[in-house]
């Protein structure tokens, strides 16, 4: 719940009335709003060196 108090600004008592899959899919959306499109692309990509 904490993922949905930073990005959408909501308090418990917004999310009081969610099923557990409601919270879970509000969860992943605010952790795809909140990542950077540099972390995105990275995880993608793997390392490459040498």
């Amino acid at each position: 719940m904490a993922d949905l108090a930073i990005v959408f600004h909501w308090t418990p008592a917004d999310c009081a009335e969610f099923s557990l899959r409601e919270l879970m899919e509000w969860r992943d959306r605010a952790r795809k709003r909140s990542e950077s499109p540099e972390s995105s692309h990275a995880q993608g990509q793997g390392r490459r060196k040498r």
